[in-house]
């Protein structure tokens, strides 16, 4: 059998691992698993730099410009439709999510989530304070209090469960890669 190694991050630990791209000795605390065996941090970081390599600032704008509008429209029907929103809500995200992807060709930068998640919160907050405003219009109107309270606050229910579905899911979508 050969020699024991020793990781070259933590000279006093013994290791038969290297790593699969450049071949240094490391130790289980310094292996990252990647879908093509171990290798040390240093090769990681490197290789996730690719991944941002030709995304610009401008997709940010281009990101927010599509969403905006999709937001705005599914922020204001899907909670509409009741009960659907529970389904309607995690399809949205999921669309809004794709359309953008498509939009900026498929590149990823590092906040193109929050971008995107800002946006459709933003896009939902319209009808939100709607629903708002007929929950307080109804709190004032006590002739028939009783209908209108429970009315407006699944108006808000509806909102607030699409806004988490729609989000949850666009940030599922378009987040960013583990970082190591």
């Amino acid at each position: 059998m050969t020699e024991p190694l020793y990781c070259v991050n933590h000279p006093n630990v013994e290791t038969y691992l290297r790593c699969n791209k450049c071949g240094r000795p490391i130790c289980i605390k310094c292996a990252v698993l990647t879908p093509v065996g171990y290798r040390c941090k240093d090769c990681v970081h490197a290789q996730q730099k690719v991944f941002y390599a030709d995304f610009r600032p401008v997709h940010y704008l281009i990101a927010a410009a599509v969403t905006l509008p999709l937001a705005l429209v599914a922020g204001w029907l899907i909670p509409s439709l009741g009960w659907y929103a529970l389904i309607l809500g995690p399809l949205a995200g999921v669309g809004i999510a794709e359309v953008v992807r498509w939009a900026i060709r498929r590149r990823r930068g590092p906040y193109t989530w929050l971008v995107v998640c800002g946006c459709i919160v933003v896009g939902a907050l319209p009808k939100l304070l709607f629903s708002l405003l007929i929950f307080a219009g109804s709190m004032v109107d006590l002739t028939a209090a009783g209908y209108h309270i429970a009315s407006g606050l699944m108006e808000l229910l509806w909102d607030v469960i699409y806004l988490v579905a729609a989000v949850g899911t666009a940030y599922a979508r378009l987040r960013p890669g583990r970082r190591v």
